[in-house]
């Protein structure tokens, strides 16, 4: 599997634990791996995409240094029944990327399954969520010229080669909204290559970073950015869990008399809180109510008609099994799902695996009648636990 991929040359959970968010660091293929995510997106995959798709700016964009008004590149489409949109025009279109431009598509990871299907891993992994973003160019021309970006991201190079610059960073970690923003990029790189098929590389937040198909051939690469999880989500978690007690949930006293008080045992309530050794790991249990990525199960979560042939897969895991003494329960998007001990190989081989059919499923509890198998896994399809994927075969 391709994020199994990703992860084993990533050095698996010591990248996230002693690498991620710290350095800059380029993980080349092999020869043997120069074609590995070239089935994620190909250039037909791209031009169907760009055919079909509603893609409104910004989320589809041109950039050349800055972001190229979108009057030189659409035209406004009008429908008797939706709102108007600025389509982009193939031949303006075509002129703009022929000069420099390179093109942008945000969260791209929503509209192609096979990208979408790798990101729900690699989110599974790395504990938090995911977008991707896929950028195209041509020339040697920099689409955004030097800068930084407020998340840490791991870039896929697909197709073709891209010269990277690496700057280094002028501030640790800096926040989308931050107190103090370095305005003048640095000038001279600490680093520079280029990218080719099959390579990964990381960028922590706040490296600056340049970025140009310089190679003299078409470049095509993904950036996944890493949704952020810093002190400041932490404490606002941690205030969010403080409103069991009655002294937060009251209003801020406006007697001056009273407020040394008043700051006083709000310190004492939080620090207890900190105090407690399982409060970290009370934060990143907040996995289990991380949303699934969207999906629908037509027809059979409303025919409700399984097959043997059916094959099923947990709509996420980004959230916890756990294994009791009488029952099992799953705990994902905010709800706690429980079952008899008996059911615990079926949620145990979806957990691991990408998905199975009834028929599989079926004969890893040869205890469980089938109609009461169906009826659980029914259930857990209308609950939006499960997803269908169609019929093997």
């Amino acid at each position: 599997m391709t994020a199994d991929l990703i992860s084993g040359r990533l050095g698996g959970d010591s990248f996230p634990a002693q690498v991620l968010g710290r350095e800059h660091k380029r993980y080349p293929a092999s020869d043997a791996e120069a074609d590995a995510f070239t089935h994620l997106l190909t250039w037909s995959d791209l031009n169907r995409i760009l055919a079909s798709q509603r893609l409104n700016p910004p989320r589809m964009r041109l950039s050349a240094g800055e972001s190229i008004d979108t009057s030189r590149y659409t035209q406004r489409r009008r429908y008797r029944r939706m709102p108007d949109w600025e389509a982009p025009v193939p031949n303006l279109f075509h002129e703009q990327l022929r000069e420099g431009a390179t093109l942008v598509l945000d969260a791209i990871d929503e509209m192609h399954p096979p990208i979408g299907k790798v990101i729900a891993d690699l989110e599974s992994w790395l504990r938090t969520g995911i977008q991707v973003n896929a950028y195209a160019s041509w020339t040697p021309k920099e689409g955004f010229g030097v800068h930084w970006d407020d998340h840490d991201v791991l870039v896929l190079q697909v197709a073709g080669r891209k010269r990277w610059r690496l700057y280094g960073t002028t501030r640790t970690a800096p926040l989308h909204t931050d107190v103090e923003f370095t305005e003048d990029p640095p000038t001279e790189p600490v680093d520079e290559f280029v990218m080719a098929p099959g390579d990964i590389l990381h960028v922590p937040r706040g490296c600056w970073h340049a970025v140009a198909a310089s190679e003299g051939e078409p470049s095509l690469h993904l950036t996944c950015g890493l949704v952020t999880n810093t002190g400041t989500d932490f404490l606002t978690w941690l205030t969010s869990r403080m409103v069991e007690h009655e002294e937060v949930r009251a209003d801020i006293p406006r007697n001056p008399e009273e407020f040394s008080a008043w700051s006083y045992r709000m310190s004492e309530l939080i620090t207890a809180r900190l105090q407690d050794p399982n409060v970290v790991d009370d934060y990143w249990s907040k996995e289990e109510i991380a949303p699934a990525r969207v999906a629908f199960s037509l027809p059979v979560v409303v025919t409700g008609e399984l097959t043997d042939a059916s094959r099923l897969r947990l709509a996420t895991k980004r959230g916890t099994l756990i294994n009791g003494k009488s029952e099992v329960s799953y705990a994902a998007q905010g709800r706690r799902w429980k079952f008899a001990n008996k059911a615990e190989p079926v949620f145990t081989h979806l957990f691991n695996h990408r998905g199975a059919t009834i028929k599989e499923l079926c004969q890893l509890v040869p205890g469980i009648p089938r109609d009461t198998l169906l009826g659980l896994l029914l259930k857990l399809l209308e609950d939006g636990a499960l997803v269908w994927e169609g019929e093997d075969g």
